[in-house]
């Protein structure tokens, strides 16, 4: 079956996402480059981006209608894309256009007419792919849909292997992300610590806060530049403070792939992946006693952060890589075919 993927990144995603894993004899994936880049980090879309949205949604619509092939699905990652598809689908009729949407995240309960468009749109998607169990039952109140049209897959990331020693001379704390994270905890258990602290996040997500005179903060690095960050740090903190979505997972996935300790928050992000005292720390949410607790316990523990880091790397190696994915990719596009018996 030939599916349209619609991904919110200039570059595409066949090339170097979960796609290329599934087998081209079942399914086949057109990828349909975006015209502008998606930024998970923000807490809203812009009435522009949405636009933007629209328009790459029409584009593969239009696309599928013009194939003329029962035998073609629209493949769409972020749940803008999902909720902009929907409504075209439904505005065109096209009832047998099978969708389903990957990586389906809203960072928050945003609420009023974006909430109410997206009720409408998602009730026309087949099939929503979220990564954390827990944000079935909250997407599926909030959006008036049924809890089986909903399946769980662990987030995917590409494998990723060090190549970068940890700095041991000079030793720091790493935080990185933007969206959701709770650095007012996070400042609060660092003050006072002689433990060098960076945050790689943008401005507005530590906006107002009173930053320790240990604490440094970037913005603007490249993916490579923040790869090199999370190899060289000693330990790796992700603090979240949502609790009706996901977040934190891409930052602390790829900590654990390259074999780093990493202390979290107990949430609805980290609870399928997160096990505390196996492959990873986990914190109460809001607790900046309990956060300094565990980075002091960890800091000096050079036996512990070895373990932890060691089983964390295996369990990502072994559920959360873009291979591992594909398997459930391939069996959710075969499900969506059979419904429209092509």
């Amino acid at each position: 079956m030939q599916w349209i993927l619609m991904g919110s990144s200039r570059g595409g995603y066949d090339h170097h996402w979960i796609t290329r894993f599934v087998p081209a004899s079942r399914h086949r994936f057109f990828d349909l480059h975006a015209p502008y880049d998606h930024d998970r980090s923000r807490k809203a879309s812009s009435a522009g981006q949405w636009l933007d949205y629209f328009r790459h949604a029409f584009r593969g619509i239009r696309a599928a209608r013009l194939a003329g092939d029962p035998k073609v699905g629209a493949l769409t990652v972020f749940p803008q894309l999902a909720t902009a598809t929907g409504l075209l689908k439904r505005a065109f009729g096209l009832k047998r256009l099978p969708v389903l949407a990957w990586s389906f995240n809203m960072g928050q309960d945003h609420g009023g007419l974006k909430m109410r468009l997206a009720r409408i749109g998602l009730q026309a998607v087949d099939c929503i792919v979220v990564h954390s169990r827990q944000e079935i039952a909250t997407y599926s109140k909030s959006f008036g849909l049924p809890e089986d049209r909903f399946t769980f897959v662990p987030f995917s990331v590409n494998v990723l292997h060090p190549t970068v020693e940890e700095d041991e001379k000079k030793p720091f704390l790493l935080a990185m992300g933007s969206a959701n994270r709770d650095y007012a905890s996070l400042f609060e258990a660092v003050r006072g610590l002689d433990i060098p602290l960076l945050v790689v996040a943008g401005a507005h997500a530590v906006e107002g806060l009173d930053r320790p005179p240990n604490v440094e903060v970037r913005a603007g690095l490249t993916l490579e530049e923040c790869h090199v960050l999370a190899q060289r740090a000693r330990l790796s903190v992700v603090p979240v403070a949502n609790i009706w979505s996901g977040s934190g997972q891409v930052t602390f996935i790829e900590a654990m792939m390259f074999a780093r300790p990493v202390v979290t928050t107990r949430s609805i992000g980290s609870a399928d992946y997160v096990v505390d005292g196996e492959n990873g720390v986990l914190v109460p949410p809001a607790d900046p006693a309990a956060l300094r607790a565990a980075i002091l316990s960890l800091w000096e523990d050079e036996a512990t952060r070895a373990r932890l880091g060691a089983n964390a790397r295996q369990y990502a190696l072994d559920n959360l890589t873009h291979e591992a994915a594909a398997a459930t990719m391939a069996q959710l596009c075969d499900r969506l075919q059979s419904k429209i018996g092509a």
